[in-house]
C-alpha cells in the first residue's frame, strides 16, 4: 500500500507563503526558502566550498575515505522525466526526494557496484512538504547508512553529501559546512557544492551519521557589503552564494515509521 501524504487546503508553495518565506532557484525541481526574506539577488552561481573556505588537506582526505564507504550505499534513480539520488536507509528501503518520484510510482534504480533493478513508492508527499519519500525494492540493498540522533550541528560544522550532479558525474563527493537550521521550512541550510541531480543526497557528519536528505538550494542570507568611492578596481563583483536545503533526519525517521 501507498501512502502519498499531503497537508490539507494548502500547497507547498502557499505553506512558505504564509509563513514569510520566499521561493528561489529550485534544482530538479526542488524549492528553495528565504530562510531570513531578503530580495533575491539577480545572480547567482553554484556553491563553491574552494571560494570562500578551503579546507585542510587532512579533512579532505577524512572525507574522501568516508564518501568512499558512502558511495556504496548511495543510488542512482532514472524515472521517464529525469531522476536523482536515492540511499539506503534500511534493508530493502530508499530514501530520496518527492519531487524526484512524483509522477513515477516505479522507477529504475542503479548501486555503486552496476548492478540495477526497480523500486516502487511506498509513502511521499504531493506537496513536497516534506521533501521525502520512501522507496521500497527487492534488489539486495547495500548497508544501509545511519541516522544521526542529533540533527542539528553546531555552524560550520564540516559536512558531506555524495550524489550525482549532472555537471559533474555519478556518486561525486562534496564536502561544506553547516551553516543552520530553519524552523519555518524546517530545512537545515549548509555550504556544500550541490547541483541538478543531487536531490535526495544524503547529507552526512564526519562521523559517517546522516543528518538530513538534500531537496533544493537557496540564497545565503549574508549582506554584502557597499562601498563608497572605493579604490579598488573589480574583476567581478560580489554575489550571494547558494546553500543546500535538507530535510532533517528527525523529520525523516518520523515519516519512515508512519510509511512502512
Amino acid at each position: 500500500m501507498e501512502f502519498g501524504w499531503m497537508i490539507p487546503s494548502y500547497t507547498r508553495r502557499e505553506v512558505l507563503r504564509v509563513a514569510g518565506l520566499a521561493s528561489v532557484s529550485p534544482f530538479s525541481s526542488g524549492i528553495g526558502s528565504g530562510r531570513c526574506a531578503e530580495p533575491p539577488a539577480t545572480e547567482d552561481r553554484t556553491t563553491a566550498v574552494g571560494d570562500f573556505d578551503p579546507f585542510p588537506e587532512k579533512v579532505r582526505d577524512r572525507a574522501r575515505t568516508l564518501g568512499e564507504t558512502v558511495q556504496k550505499s548511495v543510488v542512482r534513480i532514472s524515472t521517464d522525466s529525469g531522476g536523482g539520488t536515492g540511499w539506503i536507509i534500511d534493508s530493502g528501503y530508499i530514501l530520496t526526494n518527492s519531487h524526484v518520484v512524483q509522477e513515477a510510482p516505479s522507477v529504475a534504480i542503479e548501486t555503486f557496484d552496476n548492478r540495477t533493478g526497480m523500486a516502487t513508492r511506498v509513502g511521499f508527499h504531493r506537496d513536497f512538504f516534506p521533501d521525502i519519500a520512501l522507496l521500497k525494492t527487492d534488489l539486495e540493498t547495500p548497508t544501509p547508512l545511519s541516522l544521526a540522533r542529533n540533527t542539528h550541528s553546531s555552524p560550520n560544522d564540516v559536512l558531506l553529501a555524495v550524489g550525482h550532479p549532472k555537471m559533474v558525474g555519478n556518486w561525486v563527493i562534496s564536502l561544506g559546512r553547516y551553516d543552520c537550521y530553519n524552523p519555518h521550512s524546517d530545512w537545515i541550510e549548509a555550504t556544500i557544492p550541490i547541483g541538478d541531480g543531487n536531490s535526495g543526497s544524503p547529507l552526512l557528519t564526519m562521523d559517517g551519521d546522516v543528518i538530513g536528505c538534500v531537496n533544493g538550494t537557496t540564497r545565503e542570507n549574508h549582506a554584502i557589503a557597499r562601498e563608497n568611492r572605493p579604490k579598488t578596481v573589480y574583476t567581478a563583483f560580489p554575489r550571494r552564494l547558494t546553500v543546500a536545503t535538507a530535510t532533517p533526519a528527525d523529520t525523516i525517521t518520523k515519516w519512515v515509521s508512519r510509511w512502512r
